[in-house]
């Protein structure tokens, strides 16, 4: 799955690569291909309301929340997903991503703290833990 995130600096593009959806949420990924990102939070939000515990849902919902500037509501989006699947590292590495956008910079390096501790094999978390903050202090927002 690849998904495109638009932010105020730059587009970027994040390939999905773990992620296996069920079908119910081939819509939302269209939508959010498409850039329809209302339309995503609509059908995912009467996706959970069916299901709660579908965590890719919350991970889809998170990203489309991001991309419209709710920051908060992705935050907490991104926390549901690592509660459901701690190994979702994608919702690890937004989370944080989105912490920092928010200049929480002491809580975005708790959580990947606590990523890599729930998950200490996951070399991508452990790459985003020792390049993730510091190279968004660095240079800033790049999603």
């Amino acid at each position: 799955m690849i998904l495109i995130l638009k932010g105020k600096y730059n587009t970027s593009i994040m390939v999905l690569e773990s992620i296996n959806l069920d079908g119910r949420l081939g819509p939302a990924n269209e939508f959010l291909i498409s850039q329809e990102n209302d339309k995503a939070i609509k059908f995912l939000n009467n996706v959970l309301d069916d299901d709660p515990s579908m965590d890719n849902a919350w991970l889809l919902l998170g990203i489309a929340k991001r991309r419209i500037g709710e920051f908060i509501d992705a935050i907490e989006c991104f926390k549901t997903v690592t509660e459901l699947k701690s190994s979702i590292e994608e919702a690890w590495g937004l989370y944080t991503v989105t912490l920092l956008d928010i200049g929480n910079i002491s809580a975005a390096e708790v959580i990947i703290e606590k990523a890599c501790e729930l998950n200490p094999t996951n070399e991508k978390l452990k790459f985003y833990k020792e390049n993730l903050i510091r190279i968004y202090k660095k240079f800033g927002p790049f999603f």
